[in-house]
């Protein structure tokens, strides 16, 4: 696999649930033959926090490596090498996701590839913008629902690929064709954070089983 895999790790509520992911991680993308940078990035104090840090730590990579890369959220699974992205490089994609439904409307926040071009680099600045305004508003969402909201702004300034729903499937869901599990991680303050948004506990449980288990 030519493309770089990328992400970081930061351990809160006193658990090495992050950090226990991030080895194991490392020794997927060992075993796969993927060249992987993840990195240790100290906590912002919540799961929130840390997840809205996502995309200027996505930028710094890019500007650092200054070629095309794949984030991955670091408690996902890989399940087979992720080799499809590789099709991408030299294309005139900027940014490649994975979807629910085969379309934009089912798109995922992990695993997000990025092209090393001006449309992503901008992209990925607006993303930022959003961060700072949710944190500044006390807004109680993550990363992925201004990544959400952004995709239609972009849709006809970039070049957006996908790969289709069989690729990333969630914890419980996947068969011989999956490449990625995702993560669901079990932190208290993203519980915190689903109950300001108004979700039942019903849902919470679901999307915070964790994947150590």
């Amino acid at each position: 696999m030519k493309t770089t895999l990328i992400s970081f790790y930061s351990d809160i509520e006193d658990k090495t649930y992050y950090s226990d992911n991030a080895t194991r991680l490392r020794e997927e993308c060992k075993d796969l033959d993927v060249q992987c940078s993840i990195q240790h990035k100290e906590s912002l104090g919540s799961y929130q926090l840390n997840c809205l840090s996502k995309p200027q730590f996505i930028l710094d990579m890019l500007e650092r490596f200054d070629k095309p890369l794949l984030w991955m959220d670091v408690d996902s699974r890989l399940n087979k090498t992720p080799d499809i992205f590789d099709q991408f490089e030299g294309t005139d994609t900027d940014i490649v996701v994975s979807t629910s439904n085969g379309k934009l409307s089912g798109m995922k926040a992990s695993p997000l590839y990025f092209s090393n071009t001006d449309n992503a680099k901008e992209f990925i600045n607006a993303w930022i913008k959003t961060t700072k305004d949710i944190i500044e508003g006390d807004f109680a969402v993550f990363d992925h629902e201004p990544l959400f909201s952004l995709i239609p702004m972009f849709i006809e300034k970039m070049a957006i690929g996908w790969v289709g729903p069989e690729y990333c499937m969630w914890p419980g869901h996947t068969n011989e064709n999956t490449v990625v599990t995702m993560g669901l991680a079990d932190s208290e303050t993203k519980k915190e954070n689903l109950r300001k948004m108004g979700l039942s506990e019903d849902l919470i449980n679901i999307q915070t089983i964790g994947n150590m288990k």
